[in-house]
Parts: structure tokens; sequence; C-alpha cells
């Protein structure tokens, strides 16, 4: 059974919170440690998970970070966009981080970052961007996505995926084409993906999306959660 222990509390970059900041060890200068000053955090924020305490920032310098109450370094990552939240993503009990890439064209475009219950930590997720969007499968492993694909929004994909040992895997696509395209015929294509390779496993009328009332997105829940399993096969 797992554990949901979380208490959250967000800081201001004023709070004594930040005092705990004192140096990093640099990605790009290994060894090399580096002072934070006060006035280089944008954001911070704080959470307790399985009875620990995390310190998290978004410094002026495009690093982000996050701290234990030692204030030792549990992770650093550069170019991350600064705005964050603590939740729990993955629906293990333990909150994660979101960071959220607001000036995307796409929406709904995150960086995800996990905590990892058996270590302690947090692990970066790579790729992650890679799935805007992002739903979780109620009572499954599996996610799928949403992204536009051009002529304004009528051609659109969804991606199957999920989260093992904190790689994406992507699974499934549903490539959505309605915009007579002369090298590609109206309709939906759905390709099962193993690795590089993808294989059309159905097609169906671009007319189908037309019988549900949330339109594609109610098409591409409904599809996913009736037939997520057959793609992990």
């Amino acid at each position: 059974m797992l554990t949901a222990c979380n208490q959250k509390g967000s800081t201001s970059t004023d709070n004594k919170i930040a005092d705990t900041l004192t140096t990093i060890n640099l990605p790009d200068k290994p060894g090399v440690q580096s002072k934070v000053e006060n006035d280089t955090i944008l954001y911070s924020d704080t959470t307790v998970i399985l009875g620990r305490t995390y310190y998290a920032y978004s410094l002026r310098n495009d690093l982000f970070l996050i701290k234990d109450k030692q204030d030792d370094t549990l992770l650093i990552e550069k170019e991350l966009p600064p705005n964050f939240e603590f939740k729990d993503f993955n629906g293990d009990g333990c909150e994660d981080v979101m960071l959220y890439h607001y000036s995307s064209n796409t929406g709904g475009v995150y960086d995800l970052i996990l905590y990892d219950r058996v270590k302690k930590t947090f692990r970066f997720i790579e790729n992650f961007p890679d799935f805007p969007e992002p739903i979780k499968i109620r009572n499954t492993k599996f996610y799928y996505s949403y992204h536009k694909s051009g002529c304004a929004d009528m051609n659109w994909d969804s991606d199957l995926f999920y989260i093992d040992n904190f790689k994406t895997i992507r699974i499934g696509n549903i490539s959505g084409e309605g915009c007579n395209n002369r090298n590609m015929k109206d309709g939906i294509y759905i390709y099962k993906i193993r690795g590089k390779k993808e294989t059309l496993f159905t097609t169906l009328p671009i007319s189908t999306i037309e019988k549900y009332t949330d339109y594609k997105w109610g098409f591409i829940k409904e599809y996913w959660t009736n037939n997520c399993n057959d793609f992990s096969k």
C-alpha cells in the first residue's frame, strides 16, 4: 500500500528558508561550488515527503535545484522553465515536480521530475516535453498526450506512453488527418510503436470524432482507455 504523507508549503524569496541555500555544485564544472545569493532566486517552494523536508528553487541563471534539510543538493538541472509546483503526477502518494512551459505554441508542455521513493531523492525525466497535455488513464500505468500537428489543428496526434525506470516509453500513436492533404487521405491512423518502429494497427474515418460530445478529445480518451492494454503486448 502506498503511503500518502505529503505536507506542502510555498515560500517567497525573502523567507528564511532561502538562507539554507548556500553553495551548489555547478553541472558544467564538476567539483566546483558556487554561492547562491537570495536575490538570484526567482521562485522557491517546499514540501514534506515521507517525513523528509525538501526545498526547490528556480534561479535567475537558468538553474533549477532541489535540496534537503541538511543542505545537500539532490538534483540540479540547467535551462528548465522557472515556473513549477510540487504535485503528485504518477499517483504514488509522493509529490513530484512539474515545470510549466508557458511560451509553448502546443500548450500543456511540461518538464517532469519524479520523486524516487526507494532512494529518497528526485529524478529528472528526459524527453517528457514530447508528451504535451499528459493525462493518466485511471487504474493503469499508462498516460496519453495530445498535440497539434498543423492545418489549424485539423491534423493532430495523441501518444500512448508509460514511465519505466524513470524513462518515458512510447507504445502507441493516434494520428488525425483532416486537412485534405494530398499526401495523406483524411482519416484516423492508429499505430503500435516499439522503439523507432511504427506498425499500423487500424484506421478509422475522420468523421468518427463527430460522434463524441467532446469531439476528438472524447474519442482519444475513450479509445486509449478501452484499448491501452492491447498496445503493451
